[in-house]
C-alpha cells in the first residue's frame, strides 16, 4: 500500500501465481534483471551473478525507484509498472469515494477570530510556561523578526532533563535517537511526490472495510499547526457541516488550592469528561490550557493529551474522536513532534494579547524602536 520512507530496501513477493519485486522509493538498493529468449527472468543485485550468455538475453533492464516488477505466470508475460498501477488505481471510484467524505477546514466560513484578552500579564504567562530568556532570544525572535526559524548547529548538550535540578518542560523528558546514517532534509515542497503536511481531524474509518454504507466524515487541513481563523472555525464546524462534526473543549487547568492531588484527581476527570462528549456526540477534542490563572494550574499539555488519547483507547472510542490541543506550552519543533506522537491531530499554539495598561517585557528592536516579547507558541 505504501513504499517505505526509509531505504535501502527491496522487496520481492509471491503467491504462486504472480511474482513481483518493488524498491523504496530512493531506489538505493540496486535490482537489475535481465529476460532471455527462453523466458527465463533472473533478478539480483548485480547483472552478471549467473554465467547467461549474451545472445539468449533478449532485455537488461533494472527496476526503479518507487516502481513495481511483477511477472504474471499465468498470462505467461511480465506486467507493465503503469498497466499494474492503473488496474487497481481504476478498480473502483477512490476519488468519488474520497471527495465524498471529505470536509477541507479552510474552506469552511471564516468566523471571526476572536483572541481573549489574558488576564494575567505575558511575563506571568512566559513563566508559568516554563519560558526562557534563551527561548526568547533563539527561539522567538529570528520567527517573530523573519518569519522562519532561527538556525543553529546540529546538537544539544545540555544536561538530560532527568538528570537536571532545573524545573524543565514535559517536553524535554522525550528525546530523539538519531540514526548513525545520514539522511537527507525531507520537506513538503522538494518531496512533494512522497509527502505532504495535509492532515485529517476527527474520527478515522476502518482501511480495510472498503464496502462501508456510511464511512465517518474526515476534517482535512493543510498542515497540522492551527491559527486563530482555524480554531475559530473548529469550534462553530457544527453550524458548517450539518452537525457532522462536533467539537467540545477539555479544560486542562485545575484549583491551585487542590494541591499536588489536583494533577491526578484533574486527569481521571478529564478522562471520564472524554467519554461522556464523545457518547454525547462530540467527534473533535479541543485539550485547552487557555483558562490558566493565578488561580488555576495547567496540567502540562503533553500529559493531559497522553493520558486521554490512552483512555479514550482503553475504552475503544480513539477511532471516534480527533484531538486538537490548545497550549501555549509549545514552542519548538521537538514540542510539536512530541504531542503529535501521543495522539494530537493538530495544535494550536495560541497568543493571548495582554490585559489593558502597561505592556510587558517590551525590549528594544531593529532601529530604536520597542519590540515587545513574540508570542506564545511558535
Amino acid at each position: 500500500m505504501m513504499e517505505p520512507w526509509d531505504g535501502p530496501a527491496a522487496m520481492v513477493f509471491t503467491d504462486g501465481k504472480q511474482i513481483g519485486a518493488t524498491l523504496d522509493r530512493n531506489g538505493l538498493r540496486p535490482a537489475r534483471y535481465i529476460v532471455t529468449d527462453d523466458d527465463l527472468v533472473v533478478m539480483a543485485s548485480e547483472s552478471g551473478v549467473l554465467p547467461i550468455p549474451e545472445n539468449k538475453i533478449v532485455k537488461k533492464w533494472r527496476l526503479q525507484p518507487g516502481k513495481m516488477f511483477l511477472i504474471d505466470l499465468e498470462q505467461g508475460r511480465i506486467v507493465d509498472d503503469e498497466e499494474l498501477k492503473n488496474q487497481y488505481a481504476s478498480a473502483r471510484p477512490y476519488r468519488q469515494w474520497i471527495d465524498n467524505v471529505r470536509v477541507r477546514l479552510d474552506e469552511l466560513p471564516a468566523a471571526e477570530a476572536e483572541v481573549p484578552a489574558a488576564t494575567e500579564t505575558l511575563l506571568d504567562r512566559q513563566q508559568a510556561f516554563g519560558y526562557t530568556q534563551e527561548d526568547i532570544k533563539f527561539l522567538m525572535a529570528p520567527m517573530a523578526i523573519n518569519g522562519e526559524e532561527g538556525i543553529g548547529s546540529m546538537g544539544n548538550d545540555s544536561p538530560l532533563a532527568v538528570l537536571s535540578d532545573k524545573n524543565k518542560p514535559l517536553y524535554n523528558y522525550f528525546k530523539q535517537l538519531f540514526a548513525q546514517v545520514t539522511n537527507p532534509p525531507i520537506d513538503p515542497i522538494r518531496e512533494a511526490i512522497v509527502m505532504s503536511l495535509n492532515s485529517f481531524i476527527g474520527p478515522k474509518p476502518n482501511l480495510l472495510d472498503i464496502n462501508a454504507v456510511n464511512p465517518p466524515m474526515r476534517l482535512e487541513v493543510t498542515q497540522p499547526v492551527l491559527d486563530f481563523t482555524d480554531m475559530a472555525r473548529i469550534r462553530g464546524i457544527a453550524a458548517h457541516t450539518n452537525g457532522k462534526f462536533k467539537s467540545y473543549t477539555l479544560n486542562i487547568t485545575y484549583p491551585l488550592a487542590w494541591g499536588k492531588a489536583g494533577v491526578e484527581a484533574k486527569l481521571a476527570s478529564l478522562c471520564a469528561e472524554a467519554v461522556d462528549a464523545l457518547k454525547s456526540g462530540h467527534n473533535i477534542l479541543i485539550i485547552s490550557d487557555r483558562q490558566m490563572d493565578r488561580a488555576n494550574v495547567a496540567i502540562p499539555a503533553l500529559l493531559a493529551l497522553s493520558a486521554i488519547h490512552h483512555h479514550l483507547v482503553r475504552e475503544g472510542l480513539r477511532t471516534t474522536a480527533g484531538l486538537v490541543v490548545e497550549t501555549g506550552s509549545a514552542r519548538e519543533v521537538h514540542h510539536f513532534a512530541v504531542l503529535a506522537g501521543y495522539g494530537a491531530e493538530a495544535v494550536h499554539p495560541y497568543h493571548q494579547r495582554p490585559p489593558d495598561g502597561p505592556r510587558q517585557c517590551g525590549h528594544p528592536g531593529p532601529a530604536g524602536s520597542v519590540r515587545h516579547s513574540p508570542p506564545l507558541g511558535a
